[in-house]
């Protein structure tokens, strides 16, 4: 659960929300500044449903022994874990491109990002993430000898140097950015990222986004600047529509209700439209 507090309000988002709104700028992006997706079909199932195993978890919100509502970086590290493995599964089973970058995604969010996002904390000699990151990155190596086997997808020693490198030492090697798995791993950041500032953000401020793939072996910040209170600007703009417009479903809660649960249940859910613009 996102949960946000201003002006007297808890502000609730699920996580599988936030991963919808990650598909939708899934499926739009690519424009003559970044590169499109590719392949394209695996990105997509993976920006929306890389959250899946959060489902059950987010059915309600989740209170401390101070009767303050968790948010999502707060989970308890046994759920954590146990609930992302399934959404991996989940994820591997519609498509099992989808799954590995699901499963990087996973795995890198108690790994550092695998070095691209120097917000997360590597976590990955604590438990109980380290047995989930080392079954993860074996996970990983079977979807890719499976990929690299099938005729679905042009998986071949590049994807594997990349991955034997981002396992051994935490970060991409040199020269990265042309393996299509890598590009993809960061442009599912990027997404998430996008995703989450706009679900986690009580009063938007400027914000950059990145680094994305470009189409020539090179990458990009975006900058995100607020021109209205419901439209932010992007620059480079990333869409392959002149606009695109983006919906968030959230619950809004006084923080001093008496019952914070069902004051949560009481709330209908109310839909914040957003506009992206060049």
């Amino acid at each position: 659960m996102i949960v946000t507090e201003a002006a007297g309000r808890y502000r609730f988002v699920t996580q599988p929300a936030h991963a919808a709104l990650s598909g939708r700028f899934a499926r739009h992006w690519g424009s003559d500044a970044v590169a499109a997706p590719e392949p394209r079909h695996p990105l997509v199932v993976a920006a929306e449903h890389h959250d899946q195993g959060w489902s059950d978890y987010d059915t309600r919100p989740r209170l401390d022994d101070d009767g303050e509502p968790v948010g999502f970086v707060e989970a308890d590290g046994d759920d954590w874990v146990d609930f992302y493995a399934r959404g991996v599964d989940v994820v591997a089973d519609i498509d099992p491109y989808a799954g590995l970058l699901t499963s990087m995604h996973a795995a890198g969010l108690r790994r550092g990002g695998y070095g691209v996002r120097t917000e997360i904390l590597d976590l990955s000699d604590r438990a109980p993430y380290a047995s989930f990151v080392a079954a993860q990155e074996a996970r990983q190596d079977d979807l890719l000898d499976a990929l690299a086997d099938g005729d679905a997808y042009d998986v071949g020693e590049r994807e594997r140097d990349v991955l034997d490198a981002v396992h051994a030492e935490g970060a991409a090697p040199a020269g990265a950015i042309r393996s299509p798995l890598w590009r993809n791993y960061l442009l599912l950041q990027a997404l998430d990222s996008l995703s989450l500032y706009v679900c986690d953000s009580a009063r938007y401020e400027a914000a950059t986004v990145g680094p994305v793939p470009t189409g020539d072996d090179d990458t990009t910040g975006i900058d995100v600047s607020p021109v209205g209170p419901a439209t932010l600007r992007l620059d480079p703009y990333p869409f392959d529509v002149p606009s695109l417009s983006a919906t968030i479903p959230r619950r809004i809660v006084p923080v001093d209700a008496d019952d914070l649960v069902a004051a949560y249940f009481d709330a209908d859910v109310r839909r914040a439209e957003l506009t992206f613009v060049p």
